[in-house]
């Protein structure tokens, strides 16, 4: 167990020393435009104009302030110090190796990407996994995880998405009736948890009083200082509905690609890159096959991986819907990375949860990734 911990320390150690020496090594410190708005912001709060949340900006100077760090390299600590956390918090839920195996997800090289810019997704990525966490879980106060929700918002605005989730979650709890005592009973019966407790949760007056306060006084900041709710108009005209089909189906294919597909590269390179993913991948379920007890709709059986895959699921249909609604940025790995990263880490979980199976120890899958 102390073996397994300090490989899980080492692995920090190392995304730290990869996000410093990425970023020293680029030629604008790993730094795009939006990271210049993030950090301009950081330093004089008077630039705010609502473009984005003014969560990571609030953090980077916080850091900035307590460290006496330069506000750039204060936003690669934030991100390094989310990724530690993560790592912490999901040590006490899996184990030492399987929270190693989690954090490893960040040295996949899109992700390792987002973690080394100066980009609020990182931060994102980390309290969204905690908020789906947390709701499904029985033992956290309902405070924690309306902050949960309310930080989302402040990180990113498609953090409302959430919200999404959470009447999907409730229409699918409850099932329609007059009789109150009837609902209390559906949200409470083991058939329905722990998607019941979500539904108890969501719809405390306790957590709807925070989540509304919270947004409500973001907004209604932008509107004081912009005049929009959210910073400045949003929907404009976009791109012919057969390009932006083309686009989201690109962005599908490249989630599921090591090496993803653009428009220009060398088709060479990219059929050998495919070929040895698809290698590598039917060499794994060849060898998860030969171990026996392959039992592929077991998958799905654990409660976390479920949540995962519906999050997920939920993140990438808002995300394409609002592309449809503005010509923000192409659907690149960044915007996609919230909902991906939900899937791997429920590949990760079901994974768990088969081995265990193979083992015949399904008990030992579901207590460790059993968030009830």
């Amino acid at each position: 167990m102390k073996r397994d911990r300090l490989y899980l320390f080492i692995l920090w150690v190392l995304l730290g020393l990869l996000i410093a020496t990425l970023s020293v090594l680029h030629p604008t410190h790993a730094t795009s435009p939006d990271s210049a708005y993030y950090l301009r912001m950081a330093t004089n709060w008077r630039t705010y104009d609502g473009t984005f949340p003014p969560g990571y900006s609030l953090l980077i100077w916080l850091v900035a302030a307590v460290t006496t760090l330069p506000v750039l390299w204060a936003s690669k600590l934030i991100n390094w110090l989310a990724l530690g956390f993560f790592g912490w918090v999901w040590l006490g839920r899996v184990g030492a190796k399987q929270a190693a195996l989690l954090l490893g997800m960040w040295l996949l090289p899109g992700n390792l990407r987002i973690a080394t810019y100066t980009w609020s997704e990182t931060v994102f990525i980390v309290l969204l996994l905690e908020t789906i966490w947390w709701l499904e879980n029985s033992r956290i106060n309902t405070l924690r995880v309306a902050g949960l929700l309310v930080a989302l918002v402040w990180l990113r605005y498609v953090g409302f998405f959430v919200i999404v989730y959470n009447g999907f979650v409730i229409r699918w709890a409850v099932r329609p009736t007059n009789d109150a005592s009837s609902i209390t009973r559906q949200m409470s019966n083991s058939a329905y948890l722990p998607i019941g407790l979500t539904a108890q949760r969501i719809t405390n007056p306790l957590y709807i009083l925070v989540c509304l306060l919270g947004i409500t006084l973001l907004l209604l900041l932008n509107l004081s200082l912009t005049g929009y709710l959210f910073g400045g108009p949003r929907l404009f005209p976009t791109e012919p509905w057969h390009e932006l089909l083309r686009m989201i189906g690109l962005a599908v294919l490249n989630e599921l690609l090591l090496f993803n597909y653009q428009p220009d590269m060398n088709l060479i390179d990219f059929g050998l890159a495919l070929l040895g993913q698809i290698v590598v991948v039917t060499g794994v379920i060849w060898y998860i096959r030969r171990k026996g007890n392959w039992q592929p709709t077991q998958f799905m059986r654990n409660p976390l991986t479920r949540r995962l895959v519906g999050v997920g699921l939920v993140y990438f249909l808002t995300l394409f819907v609002l592309r449809t609604l503005s010509p923000f940025d192409p659907l690149n790995e960044r915007l996609m990375a919230p909902g991906s990263v939900c899937w791997l880490m429920a590949l990760v979980v079901a994974g768990q949860s088969q081995h265990s199976i193979i083992s015949k120890s399904p008990e030992r899958a579901e207590t460790l990734t059993n968030p009830s």
